[in-house]
């Protein structure tokens, strides 16, 4: 932990440790770290410490995952390790031969499929890597982790072409879900793209093309449409949808986030919404929003990591495989590609762009090779369960994190810094990925320094000047007026049917929560809760909608009107007074606290939207050719 510490923060590690801690000092951590001793003495060491500590055979069972990550053409000289980091180590040079310079890093890490374990296999430096020297590597890092005791049954790369090479090469030739493992003949070895790659090229491709299947064409206008329809609203009904989800950079396209985002049920029930709502902007929304449902759910198989989570979600997509005849598998080996077929003929036939042939192919590749590995973990391995987001590249992603993070957080880092924070993960076993890593989970810490108070500064309804039209709608909030039915309506309503939870968490009363449910079957203005809803979502009445909606409005107009600091309790003060003598908060014991956590509820999200439109509005740099470096487009 302390050589973590100090490679994120050398100053704050100095400090310490000559006026705070007893910790080891700067050369006790080198020579814990130890030489350069070449990279397998190192790599074989920590594999067999890490078999040593297994308990039943079924945790040898791994996956192998490869990847590329650049790095900055740059040759050094240790002085300490007296070595030459940076050049190419996948070939071989005779005296007086010109070596070339890496500018990429192979990397190997092995990650467990029943034991969580991330582990470097294997990393190699190179410029210009041949299909045979890559088929070569791959073959002695699989016949390394045979001899240190793991059984690798599941090779996993992105779709690059050098990937895909590689496949053939192992496939004889043609592109195999499994093949005969070439280490251990008497088991299979699956060959699988990583979903997440597939994921954002379904959408980027969604994004750049018009594609047809069989119930209509598939637009990504409609989502463009929807964003420009919910601009300027304050509670929109996807909250998380801006211009970096639907105009990328090229930087921006890959985050998985953005792209899981996009397909998301709240997309898919905002366009239900509008299309039921007789918007003849979305009257053929249907083939677009089977898009976007199948990707979402090719999605979901591949991201189970929890055996009650799926409970809590009541989401059964999100479930365990413990049966090899469960419906999902059948969904990925025959329902997913029959669909993507029916997406390329269609839009053949169309004359339309439809899925790139590399795409088509590595969605319904990942399917099958999924199914086929979890069937065989099942009913071969002896698994008793089987959770799929371990058969992602969130390992590597994580390795690639932790290695710029030690090289300063910079895109492009140099060799000797990647071979260090190698060499630091081998010895110390720890991977510690920044927390904007393009991953789901990162190593956690805690502080335990005390956090200080701000002092609140008194911010009174006289200190801002309104309009006196502003001053008759907050005054107006003493009234009650029921919500009309538009899109907008529908957004509040499910913020209002939030909000009512929240009270009912906090307050546990009847009195207070019962006058704002509504007590009769969903109507319009409820559809959009209707649409998302699996049993756990609560209906606010008109009135109580009616009232969030008119908070929301005045927040917004009051925002220019506000000052930088503490927003919230500014805007607390422009409506607590006349909200909490709403007829509608009868309760005499909890009257003051509803009103002050309605305002609350309400205020937050609709200033986090307000701020985040203000950002979106920002546009890109434009500048008239390529800058040499990142950091100047950051500057």
């Amino acid at each position: 932990m302390s050589i973590i510490w100090r490679f994120c923060s050398p100053k704050g590690y100095r400090f310490c440790h000559t006026n705070l801690f007893k910790v080891p000092s700067k050369s006790t951590l080198s020579r814990f770290l130890g030489e350069y001793k070449g990279q397998n003495v190192l790599i074989k060491q920590r594999l067999e410490a890490e078999v040593q500590n297994f308990r039943v055979p079924v945790e040898r069972v791994c996956s192998l995952i490869v990847d590329d990550m650049s790095v900055k053409e740059r040759i050094q000289y240790s002085r300490t390790d007296d070595h030459i980091y940076g050049l190419d180590t996948c070939g071989s040079y005779e005296i007086g031969q010109r070596p070339q310079i890496a500018n990429k890093m192979l990397c190997y890490v092995v990650h467990g499929l029943s034991t969580k374990y991330t582990i470097p296999a294997g990393y190699f430096f190179h410029k210009s890597l041949s299909t045979n020297d890559f088929h070569a590597l791959t073959i002695s890092v699989l016949q390394l982790l045979s001899e240190s005791g793991f059984i690798v049954l599941r090779l996993v790369t992105d779709n690059f072409s050098a990937n895909t090479a590689l496949f053939k090469k192992l496939g004889n030739g043609s592109l195999q879900n499994y093949i005969s493992h070439p280490v251990l003949p008497s088991i299979p070895l699956f060959l699988s793209y990583d979903y997440c790659h597939a994921v954002k090229n379904a959408r980027s491709l969604f994004l750049d093309r018009e594609m047809s299947s069989s119930e209509g064409v598939i637009s990504s206008t409609y989502l463009k449409k929807l964003y420009e329809l919910q601009k300027d609203l304050p509670v929109k009904p996807v909250r998380y949808l801006t211009r970096k989800h639907l105009y990328p950079s090229n930087f921006e396209k890959m985050n998985v986030l953005r792209a899981i985002q996009i397909f998301s049920p709240t997309v898919t029930a905002s366009l239900k919404f509008l299309k039921e709502a007789g918007d003849p902007r979305f009257c053929n929304v249907d083939a677009t929003i089977s898009y976007l449902e199948n990707m979402y759910k090719f999605f979901q198989i591949h991201n189970v990591s929890s055996r009650t989570y799926y409970i809590r979600s009541r989401d059964s997509t999100v479930a365990p495989y413990a049966d090899v005849s469960d419906q999902r598998l059948e969904w990925l080996n025959v329902t997913l590609p029959n669909y993507i077929d029916d997406v390329q003929s269609n839009s053949s036939r169309d004359r339309l762009s439809g899925l790139s042939e590399e795409t088509a192919e590595v969605l319904k590749f990942t399917a099958k090779s999924t199914c086929l590995c979890i069937k065989f973990l099942l009913k071969q391995v002896g698994f008793y369960y089987v959770l799929t987001r371990g058969f992602s590249s969130d390992a590597v992603e994580a390795m690639f994190s932790h290695v710029r993070l030690r090289g300063g957080s910079n895109d492009a880092t140099d060799a000797r810094a990647a071979e260090y924070a190698l060499r630091q993960i081998l010895r110390c076993g720890i991977v510690k990925a920044s927390t904007s890593a393009n991953i789901s989970e990162t190593m956690s810490f805690v502080s335990t320094a005390p956090s200080k108070t701000r002092e609140v500064v008194e911010q009174h309804i006289e200190d801002m000047v309104l309009p006196f039209q502003l001053r008759m709608k907050i005054q107006n909030l003493k009234t009650n007026m029921p919500a009309n039915n538009t899109i907008y309506s529908a957004s509040v309503a499910f913020l209002a049917g939030y909000i009512i939870k929240k009270l009912n968490d906090k307050l546990k009363c009847d009195v207070c929560v019962s006058p704002l449910v509504s007590t009769t079957l969903p109507g319009p203005l409820l559809r959009l809760i209707f649409l998302q809803d699996r049993g756990g979502l609560t209906y606010p009445n008109e009135t109580f909608v009616g009232i969030i909606k008119r908070i929301a409005d005045i927040v917004q107009e009051i925002s220019p009107f506000l000052k930088y600091e503490m927003p919230l309790y500014q805007a607390f003060q422009c409506l607590y007074p006349h909200l909490k003598e709403n007829s509608l908060f009868c309760c005499p014991l909890h009257k003051d606290k509803l009103s002050s956590m309605v305002i609350n509820l309400t205020v937050k999200p609709v200033l986090d939207n307000i701020c985040l439109e203000k950002t979106d509005m920002v546009k890109n740099l434009q500048l008239r050719q390529k800058p040499l470096h990142r950091k100047v487009l950051k500057l």
